[in-house]
């Protein structure tokens, strides 16, 4: 029986979390899920976009710089005082005005139409009568309609990574050509001078996906990027997979040169699960949070189910008790069937004892059998309807109206109908009433009844096979009759303290007790203007105090209240 209760409670505490998670976490679990993943959304967004705008502004910052690189050549060119063609002298001075506008300008020099170098200032001084007509940014150059070419990153004739710079002019009647070459390891820490350039790492790639301008850890010069930004738009911010790992990096192509800026996080951040502090400090305050909701969930469900537990309790206590006021009427109805055929047998051994008593017999042993049988039957049909009056007394139906009564007299007829029950218990039932007690003014059903629960109480917290011992107590002080139930049984525990007069609560199993008597048995009580209380030890035993006004200490009162 008690399994099948903790099963059926388990089993309902289950469903109530299940549900009460459906209806509350479910939910909340959905949306942290779709705010964690437009969170996320917004800060790749918001991450592309700033890459992107560093992108933009390096390619600004580049271009302008090109620009003022071609400027410097094309002051050259442009300059009236230029030697056609120029003197080793003139040649070191225009790369002397080349260097101090950039230092990033390695060498200068001069063609004729004929594609030959005819003059050459530099560290490569083999360089000096070379023919460049093989070269393709010559002819790129002439071909140009701009009149300048900056080129790719090439190792050339010198045999080593560098870019060119240069313009051509028709100068009375001939085709001139000044170009510079520049170090692309000084444009590195240019770009690395400018702002924003700290949080990022930048390259620079041609159109066909080699390095123009890279970070000595992310590859090498003229090497292919792993990286190829889409030619349209000009500008934006990608993510791509990389071996496994998703790459952001911000792009922007230049207007003077076909390259374009690349910028990555130098920090190498990943969008993915955990990867950044916000995602990690999101997910742990959101587990942290659901685990809450969780243990409220559980907390509540353990309110309702117990809640739950105490409506069922209540309903078969309900039945129970029902079935007990079905089972007093019956007792009722068989007291009254009994109480004729008692009183019957009763008249009939009267009328027996009669004709004996006028009739002759003979004094024989037989005969004084006889009339010790009859006395017997009297006496105890007598004892039977007695029995049988105070049951119909205990069960009739009749409004409670309050008389004058003497308590030690319904203490007397309460013990003396529980007496036998308490003896086959093996329950001593002891009392010790006072004389001279003052009366008190009661609905003697309802004392009765009052009676009747706490003796019952005090018998049902006996062990039924040790028993044990009841003592009611009567006594009067202060115009107060007061009445004390102790018994030694098994004792109330401190935790039920506060609820042992709440209707429908009983520490009796199912099917003993109904957890009404205590709560009739206080408003009672109550309603008398009376007092009830107990003091009880687990283990040792329970005492009920009762405490009621004597009928003159009422009457008294009752009188008072009048005049006011």
């Amino acid at each position: 029986m008690i399994l099948q209760h903790d099963d059926r409670h388990s089993e309902r505490l289950r469903r109530t979390v299940f549900r009460l998670s459906l209806t509350y976490l479910a939910p909340l679990i959905i949306l942290t899920v779709y705010f964690y993943i437009q969170s996320n959304k917004l800060m790749r967004d918001s991450r592309g976009i700033h890459l992107q705008s560093i992108a933009e502004h390096q390619a600004n910052t580049l271009d302008l710089y090109l620009r003022e690189r071609v400027i410097n050549i094309s002051n050259l060119i442009d300059d009236p005082r230029l030697e056609m063609p120029p003197s080793e002298k003139s040649m070191q001075e225009y790369l002397a005005a080349l260097k101090r506008s950039s230092e990033t300008f390695v060498d200068i020099g001069y063609f004729d139409s004929s594609a030959i170098q005819v003059a050459y200032e530099g560290p490569f001084s083999a360089l000096e009568k070379q023919d460049y007509s093989s070269e393709a940014w010559f002819s790129d150059l002439a071909r140009s309609p701009d009149n300048f070419i900056i080129t790719d990153i090439y190792l050339g004739l010198r045999k080593k990574p560098h870019f060119t710079i240069a313009v051509s002019r028709i100068i009375k009647d001939q085709y001139v050509v000044i170009r510079a070459s520049l170090d692309p390891e000084k444009i590195y820490e240019y770009l690395n001078s400018l702002e924003g350039s700290s949080e990022v790492l930048t390259s620079i790639v041609s159109m066909d996906g080699c390095y123009q301008i890279v970070t000595p850890h992310a590859g090498s010069l003229l090497e292919e990027c792993s990286v190829i930004p889409p030619s349209t738009p000009q500008f934006g911010a990608e993510r791509v997979k990389i071996k496994g790992t998703y790459v952001e990096y911000g792009y922007s192509w230049l207007h003077t040169a076909e390259w374009a800026v690349i910028v990555q996080w130098a920090d190498k951040r990943t969008s993915g699960f955990f990867s950044s502090a916000f995602d990690r400090n999101f997910i742990l305050f959101s587990i942290a949070f659901i685990l809450v909701i969780f243990v409220i969930i559980i907390s509540r469900s353990k309110k309702i189910v117990q809640f739950q537990d105490e409506s069922i309790s209540t309903k078969e206590q309900l039945q129970q008790a029902s079935k007990l006021a079905s089972l007093g009427e019956l007792a009722a109805g068989i007291a009254h069937e009994i109480n004729n055929p008692v009183a019957v047998m009763i008249e009939e051994a009267g009328w027996i004892g009669d004709i004996m008593e006028e009739d002759e017999f003979d004094d024989t042993e037989n005969v004084k059998e006889v009339e010790r049988s009859i006395k017997q039957i009297k006496s105890h049909g007598i004892r039977c309807k007695e029995i049988t009056h105070k049951l119909l007394s205990f069960a009739r139906k009749t409004d409670p109206v309050e008389k004058e009564v003497h308590i030690n007299d319904l203490v007397k007829e309460v013990t003396e109908l529980l007496e036998q029950h308490a003896k086959f218990e093996n329950i001593d039932l002891h009392l010790d009433l006072a004389e001279d007690l003052p009366t008190v003014m009661v609905s003697p059903t309802e004392m009765q009844q009052v009676l009747i629960n706490l003796l019952n109480n005090a018998r049902d917290a006996m062990d039924s096979k040790k028993g044990g011992s009841i003592r009611v107590t009567t006594w009067s002080a202060n115009n107060m009759v007061l009445m004390d139930v102790a018994d030694t049984g098994q004792g109330i525990p401190e935790v039920d303290y506060s609820r042992i007069f709440d209707p429908f609560f009983t520490t009796k199993p199912v099917g003993k007790g109904t957890g009404i008597g205590l709560s009739t048995v206080f408003g009672i009580i109550s309603k008398l203007n009376g007092k009830i209380s107990f003091d009880s030890k687990v283990g040792e035993g329970t005492t009920f105090h009762v405490q009621l006004h004597s009928a003159i200490s009422k009457y008294n009162s009752e009188q008072e209240q009048k005049s006011e």
